[in-house]
């Protein structure tokens, strides 16, 4: 009887360790499933309200009018069009350095015709966001500032200005070489710098990561935007990094630049971490002439003396093509 006792006893307890077992398992299952489920909403919610908080399409039809006028009177501006693979059309501005004429810039299949290795480079622009092409190239065009002597080109990204399309990550990428390519065929044979601005910056690095450049101007520039969406709510590490839709990786970019970029960065800025400027700074291969500020905002980084000093001496360095050569040759 006792081992009979003994007997039960044992199965009774096999009984109630597997029962244990499978409630454990069965919890562990619906807690699966249950954090699974959470990760889908919280992913499906950050993309889906992310764009709406990260761009901000803007246009400014009264900065488009002036600019028509001042085409008309002076011959200096013009209008730029391109389309991207998918048939998007893109708009914006190029003007011209005082004194020339780009009454043949209609378009990108109408190019100037100019001694183009004696020219200083072109500058491409891309900017910040909230920004549009028609403000840009007016405020350009009126006070040139530490662009002046260079022919200046902006276009809206997808989504902004009279541009079609809406603005991503992948958009902007395309955007980015379609400008540039687009700048290219109009100013054909030029060296072109790419300048960014903000959200700009990551489409510059990456325009000059895979285009060829002469020089690249940052300013506030970001490392990720993983930077720009734990700086807004730090909560985008480990697993939920995967939920960040705009991941723009300059820092990775700019392993594959070949030039030695101006950085400009402000530590007071609420925007963009200046220890993501610094982590950019660090990536280029060829190193980066970094101007830290401590006084200015965001919007104003590159508006000061010192930066505009730092920028009219950095265009000046490539100017020529031999001034060009001494800096490529010094970033080998």
């Amino acid at each position: 009887m006792g081992k009979i006792a003994e007997t039960v006893q044992e199965g009774a307890e096999t009984v109630q360790t597997t029962g244990a077992k499978r409630r454990r398992k069965r919890v562990a299952v619906v807690l699966g499933v249950a954090a699974i489920t959470l990760f889908a909403i919280f992913n499906v919610g950050v993309r889906t309200i992310a764009p709406r908080m990260l761009f901000h399409p803007n246009d400014d039809p009264g900065a488009r009018a002036e600019l028509t006028r001042i085409a008309e009177a002076t011959g200096n501006v013009a209008p730029m069009r391109t389309t991207l693979p998918d048939g998007t059309e893109i708009f914006g501005w190029a003007a011209l350095a005082e004194g020339k004429s780009a009454d043949s810039l209609n378009d990108a299949s109408s190019p100037i015709s100019r001694a183009a290795e004696k020219e200083p480079p072109v500058v491409l622009y891309f900017e910040g966001n909230g920004g549009n092409s028609a403000a840009r190239t007016r405020d350009v065009v009126r006070k040139p500032g530490p662009l002046a002597g260079f022919d200046f080109v902006c276009c809206d990204y997808p989504g902004y200005g009279e541009s079609g399309g809406e603005p991503s990550e992948r958009s902007l990428k395309t955007f980015g070489l379609a400008a540039y390519d687009a700048t290219a065929k109009a100013f054909p044979g030029r060296r072109i710098v790419v300048f960014g601005f903000s959200l700009g910056t990551g489409v510059a690095s990456y325009v000059a990561s895979e285009r060829p450049v002469v020089g690249l101007i940052l300013a506030a520039p970001y490392a990720d935007g993983f930077d720009l969406f734990n700086n807004f709510a730090p909560i985008f590490y480990g697993p939920t990094r995967l939920a960040v839709p705009y991941r723009m990786e300059a820092v990775k970019f700019a392993e594959k630049v070949d030039v030695r970029p101006l950085i400009l960065a402000t530590r007071p800025d609420a925007l963009v971490p200046f220890e993501s400027s610094e982590r950019l700074a660090k990536a280029f291969r060829a190193g980066a002439e970094f101007v830290a500020q401590d006084d200015v905002e965001h919007h104003w980084v590159w508006s000061t003396e010192i930066a505009g000093a730092a920028i009219a001496e950095y265009l000046r360095s490539l100017a020529s093509p031999e001034s060009t050569a001494t800096v490529a040759d010094e970033t080998r």
